[in-house]
């Protein structure tokens, strides 16, 4: 989290131009959904290989 907090605060400082740092915060924070939802995505898929594995062993 610190370093979340850490690379927007860079992003502020490094641009004076409002608008050149918007755009650089609204991409920040889309790749970091994309990398948040991958993670998320690949924790739902390890369960539920876990869970069909479980399932076939049981059959």
């Amino acid at each position: 989290m610190n370093s979340i907090v850490t690379e927007i605060a860079n992003i502020i400082k490094s641009e004076d131009n409002y608008i050149k740092r918007e755009r650089k915060i609204i991409c920040f924070f889309l790749n970091l959904i994309k990398e948040i939802m991958a993670l998320a995505l690949a924790k739902v898929d390890d369960e539920m290989i876990t869970k069909v594995k479980a399932q076939q062993a049981l059959s």
